[in-house]
């Protein structure tokens, strides 16, 4: 499963396609909020839940409803919002769902409320322990870390390229 920064970019990418790149200052926010929305199904950590309610469709489109409700600042209409939110947080189990799980039940709780069952699809990113204090954490973390950046950073490019804001051209008279 991937990491913190791999959720993360993933996240961005899919959130700048659906709402489009915002201009100046405003990419930063917008990139912030969409990073933050693509890691934060792993709070479910805190409560012993990992992998379940929070790493599916159900949540993805609560959390783009709330975005829309309060207009989050990641799009300028709120369907652009809901649609980058809800993608946003998608890309966490669906990644989650393309990564080695090493813990039962393995895989992701993809399709609640209408189902219960975990979905593990293929192990495209690598398994990445919590345990800092085991040998080699820190080898293990940053060989996934490339992985992630190896694989998503080409998709993050493509997306920014895509997502441009419309340019302003001047005519010369």
């Amino acid at each position: 499963m991937p990491t913190p920064l791999g959720h993360a970019v993933g996240a961005v990418s899919v959130g700048w396609l659906a709402a489009g790149r915002r201009r100046g200052r405003e990419v930063w926010r917008q990139t912030a909020w969409l990073g933050l929305i693509g890691a934060a199904p792993d709070v479910d950590l805190l409560f012993g839940r990992h992998s379940m309610e929070t790493h599916s469709i159900g949540a993805a489109l609560l959390v783009g409803a709330i975005a829309a409700w309060l207009r989050w600042p990641i799009a300028g209409t709120r369907l652009r919002i809901f649609l980058a939110a809800t993608l946003a947080w998608l890309s966490h189990p669906l990644l989650d769902a393309l990564g080695a799980d090493t813990s039962a039940p393995l895989g992701v709780m993809l399709f609640w409320p209408f189902s219960t069952e975990h979905v593990m699809v293929a192990p495209l990113f690598d398994a990445v322990s919590r345990r800092y204090w085991l040998p080699g954490f820190v080898e293990r973390t940053a060989m996934a870390v490339l992985r992630e950046l190896l694989l998503l950073a080409p998709l993050a490019l493509l997306a920014w390229w895509l997502s441009a804001p419309p340019t302003t051209k001047r005519r010369h008279s």
